[in-house]
């Protein structure tokens, strides 16, 4: 009897998924009677592997006191989405170019959201000495940018969950602009992915912290909604 076991390793975050499957763990494993295949089901699940996905992203790339700016326009001067893409654009470009000139290099993920909203822009980015905030608003003339603080952390699952609710009805509408969920810099470094087979016919109930690791919030245990599998799943935050 196994199971798989997956485990993510994003900057000072470390996430251990363990799940059966139908190759491995099948026999002698029970599945849940609740399987659903349904396109809301397949929605929900797509939905959440985005999230893993953006989430990954940013604790791999991003920590304590980078920034979370949200670029919104002023009432009057909302533009339509395809001018609204291109003023972002020109926005991340004159960042990029005031960054080079601190020598440093710019990180960035970037989403805008419009569907039944007044359109306006998450960009998540690195911070760097130098470079005050109030410099965002010589680049940005169209509305006020709301800067935040990234906390510390290092585990931004609220605001993956944030970035990918906030967006998700523009994405999934037919005219979506950029036909993806969010936008990113080529430069973001991708988290460490390893996975193995464990003999054993299931897992502990209850996982227990590290000399290394601390369990970060609650252990979550369920069954996949598709496959119907057991599954456990739980986030780890590295010590200081």
């Amino acid at each position: 009897m196994a199971y798989l076991e997956k485990i993510t390793i994003a900057g000072k975050v470390k996430e251990v998924y363990k799940y059966h499957s139908s190759r491995y763990g099948k026999k002698g494993i029970e599945r849940s009677e609740n399987i659903n295949e349904s396109p809301e089901a397949v929605k929900r699940v797509n939905e959440r592997a985005a999230e893993t996905k953006l989430r990954n992203l940013l604790n791999a790339n991003f920590g304590y006191k980078d920034i979370h700016l949200v670029l919104t326009y002023r009432k009057d001067e909302r533009p339509a989405p395809e001018l609204a893409r291109k003023q972002l654009e020109k926005f991340i470009r004159s960042l990029r170019a005031n960054y080079r000139k601190l020598g440093a290099e710019l990180k960035y993920i970037t989403v805008t959201e419009y569907h039944n909203k007044a359109i306006h822009h998450h960009v998540v980015l690195n911070n760097v000495s130098g470079y005050e905030i109030s410099d965002f608003m010589d680049i940005w003339p169209y509305g006020q940018p709301r800067p935040t603080f990234l906390y510390k952390t290092g585990e931004y699952s609220q605001l993956a969950s944030y970035l990918i609710k906030e967006t998700s009805k523009t994405f999934n509408s037919e005219n979506s602009l950029y036909g993806k969920r969010w936008c990113q810099s080529r430069n973001l470094k991708q988290p460490i992915i390893k996975k193995r087979i464990i003999h054993a016919r299931t897992w502990r109930d209850q996982p227990k912290s590290s000399k290394d690791w601390i369990i970060y919030g609650e252990v979550e245990n369920g069954y996949h909604e598709i496959t119907g599998f057991e599954y456990q799943f739980y986030t780890m935050v590295r010590r200081e």
